[in-house]
């Protein structure tokens, strides 16, 4: 997950406001056309990659998410996933989640989640650099939140009025967007393992800035943010 700078688009902004104040103006009753025109705008605002995984998406193979879900009534029984169904900040282009075989991932894997916990809101966001800082990688692949913690002990955190925000994220990470199924695992693992075998004698600190440089300013490489966590660390242990 990395960080997405929303662009809100004048024209767009514009049909999505007059769309609003119909009383039919809810995202399914969006024409083609202009879903089409969202979705275009989205992945080039996200330079054509999945706003959770990091994987490389276009017009074919990418969907609209709703980051507060169309169907989300808050505690106070607000509905704000309704009143946000035509606002493009609450909109991200994410893949079609179906490349772990039989699992799901990202917003397909949340769908389902939230049939069942409607009143949950996700609280892992790409919008928010706060949260995208404290993003991480294990040697194997795997992507947590702030520290790492085994994924037995995320599975028994499902009361989320309960738990902090940094609980609730871990958990969103693993359990609702299932952001370590297996083969999104193995895909960053064998990115980890070519980038370490790549860089092994790199001992020079400015080389190893230089091609972080190159991969920061590359928003278009498929899970960009592993490369740039890993060569951080790498440069970190070259001071």
């Amino acid at each position: 997950m990395k960080l997405i700078i929303k662009n809100k688009p004048a024209d767009l902004h514009h049909k999505l406001v007059g769309l609003k104040k119909d009383i039919n103006g809810t995202f399914g009753n969006l024409s083609k056309e202009l879903k089409s025109e969202l979705l275009k705008s989205l992945l080039d605002e996200q330079s054509f990659i999945c706003a959770y995984c990091m994987q490389k998406i276009n017009e074919k193979n990418a969907t609209i998410e709703h980051i507060i879900g169309q169907n989300y009534i808050d505690e106070n029984d607000n509905k704000l996933g309704e009143q946000n169904q035509l606002n493009y900040h609450n909109l991200l282009a994410v893949c079609n989640g179906k490349s772990c075989n039989k699992e799901l991932h990202c917003d397909k894997n949340r769908a389902n989640y939230q049939q069942k916990n409607p009143k949950r809101r996700l609280f892992v966001t790409p919008l928010e650099n706060r949260i995208v800082q404290n993003i991480k990688f294990t040697p194997k692949g795997m992507v947590y939140y702030d520290e790492f913690t085994e994924i037995k002990e995320i599975e028994k955190l499902k009361d989320y009025d309960s738990l902090n925000e940094i609980e609730n994220i871990k958990y969103d990470i693993q359990k609702v967007l299932n952001l370590n199924c297996e083969n999104l695992k193995g895909q960053r693992l064998n990115l980890i393992n070519a980038l370490k075998k790549f860089t092994n004698n790199w001992q020079n600190k400015e080389r190893v800035r230089k091609k972080l440089d190159e991969y920061s300013s590359n928003p278009s490489s498929k899970f960009s943010q592993v490369v740039i966590y890993h060569l951080s660390k790498k440069l970190k242990s070259n001071n």
